[in-house]
């Protein structure tokens, strides 16, 4: 395969550019990882490695993500379209079935097709979702293939489980290993650019990682638990979720979980250090990575793109979990570190910004045209010039609900989509969360607007984004009818484009 493309035609200003005008591209992306980093005003978790990319890098402090859960927003953020428009809202269907993206291109895909060596390792696309990891998207995945591990080991209900580097095969560790091949072919072909990515799986479910990060988090009595265990007063119930059965990766099994009783203190601070551990375990790879890179002299030249693939709740409304609309399980930590724009290292923009927005962003900045293809995000590139610019008034989520909304309904994961009941579309302005549930008719794979069967409205005034229980505590829909019908119109408008 001949990968040294010196030219790439620019098809929408019918000019060539130069492969040495453009920039190369490391993206690197989290399962299950939430804002609570030394970058957000956070300092529970050790995270050294992430804390300093942000310094050099332009921080979006109010990223979302388009559906709460991995295999449909990875879908979404690796295409640059929304669920609605992925068809993938669980773990059944992918973007390239027929009738739905067939002929798309993916992210990395956009890359390879003007010239790029692009390859990619670890959770990039959720498991065969598309199939085989999307041939279409990478260059070429006999010499670097894809990775997914199969991670064994700890008791079968067991959370946190620290475990020796010397006896267990470590999924992010082998990732990472690839990835160092990855970058040495890179700069042993610099006249190629280059699109690299790599998906790390922890901080999910289970906590697994080497027993010395253990060391940043001794006593678990120490860590503070969220201060709002309840739901928010008013939710109508189909918005909580009763989350991953606890047999199935926790040692919570002797414990009721239910809407009401949340679990007792002690128990979420060995949650809470399990999860702290695992953050501090990948932090530790992302590292390794970017010393990597700058020890091969390639960072001068690469863009480097963080982000998660949604948010986490750690006890906060009595949910253990993503798969809500709510803030934390939307909300994602987002940075770029983008070489040619210095001037925004270090900074942050409150601008509210989505996943969808991380395909056009990334091509607007490595110099590519932008893609023709119909892309639901927006560039924002134009925040690297003045981060206090806003490039969208809302972000929109959604999550679809199956079985009983009356005790915390499921999320439906293995559902097909035609039978789903209910799906929860979710609006963030500056100000509020809106979310209205609405009946979904399975037929047309649309939601029948005309039957609502709950409301939120949360008011964010004076959120800073540092403060992960201080808001969303009370649904004040009833309250503010006024503005839930003014949201109503926009969330509807908004989702029907």
């Amino acid at each position: 395969m001949h990968f040294a493309l010196l030219l790439v035609h620019v098809y929408c200003f019918g000019l060539l550019t130069e492969a040495s005008d453009l920039k190369n591209v490391l993206y690197i992306v989290v399962d299950d990882l939430r804002p609570q980093l030394g970058a957000y005003g956070q300092s529970e978790m050790y995270t050294p490695n992430i804390d300093k990319l942000a310094s050099q890098s332009l921080v979006f402090e109010r990223a979302y993500c388009q559906q709460a859960v991995c295999a449909p927003s990875r879908n979404s953020f690796m295409t640059g379209r929304r669920p609605d428009t992925t068809k993938a809202w669980n773990f059944i269907d992918h973007f390239r079935e027929a009738g739905v993206g067939l002929n798309w291109s993916s992210m990395p895909q956009y890359f390879k097709n003007h010239g790029y060596f692009s390859s990619g390792v670890g959770k990039l696309y959720h498991k065969n979702l598309p199939p085989d990891n999307d041939p279409p998207s990478w260059s070429d995945l006999k010499q670097f293939p894809y990775y997914w591990g199969n991670p064994q080991g700890c008791p079968n209900h067991t959370s946190s489980c620290p475990l020796s580097r010397e006896t267990y095969n470590f999924t992010d560790m082998n990732s990472t290993a690839i990835m160092m091949q990855h970058m040495h072919y890179a700069a042993q072909h610099r006249d190629t650019p280059f699109f690299l990515g790599i998906g790390f799986h922890k901080p999910h479910l289970s906590w697994r990682f080497p027993q010395e990060f253990l060391q940043h988090y001794p006593n678990a009595s120490n860590i503070t638990v969220a201060k709002h265990l309840m739901t928010p007063a008013g939710m109508p119930t189909v918005a909580y979720h009763t989350c991953i059965p606890p047999s199935r990766y926790t040692d919570l099994h002797k414990y009721e979980h239910n809407i009401s009783v949340p679990y007792p203190v002690e128990v979420q601070q060995h949650l809470r250090q399990g999860y702290y551990s695992a953050v501090s375990y990948m932090d530790s790879l992302v590292g390794e990575v970017l010393r990597e890179l700058d020890s091969l002299g390639l960072s001068n030249d690469t863009i480097v793109a963080f982000h998660a693939d949604h948010g986490w709740q750690l006890g906060e409304h009595n949910e253990w979990c993503k798969q809500t609309n709510f803030e934390l399980a939307a909300r994602v930590p987002f940075m770029i570190r983008a070489p040619g724009y210095e001037a925004a290292a270090g900074k942050k923009t409150s601008s509210l910004v989505e996943l969808v927005d991380v395909f056009p962003t990334l091509v607007e900045l490595a110099g590519l045209p932008p893609c023709q293809e119909n892309l639901e995000g927006k560039s924002l590139a134009p925040l690297f010039k003045d981060s206090t610019k806003s490039v969208k008034n809302v972000s929109l989520t959604q999550y679809p609900r199956c079985g009983n909304v009356k005790t915390g309904a499921d999320n439906c994961g293995g559902v097909k989509r035609t039978d789903f009941e209910y799906m929860g579309y979710s609006i963030r302005t500056d100000r509020y969360r809106y979310t209205e549930w609405v009946e979904w008719n399975g037929k047309k794979l649309q939601p029948n607007w005309e039957n609502v069967i709950g409301k939120e409205l949360y008011d964010h005034q004076g959120d800073e984004e540092n403060d992960f229980d201080a808001f969303e505590n009370e649904n004040v829909a009833e309250k503010e009818e006024e503005v839930a019908k003014e949201l109503s119109k926009m969330l509807r408008e908004s989702f029907s484009h």
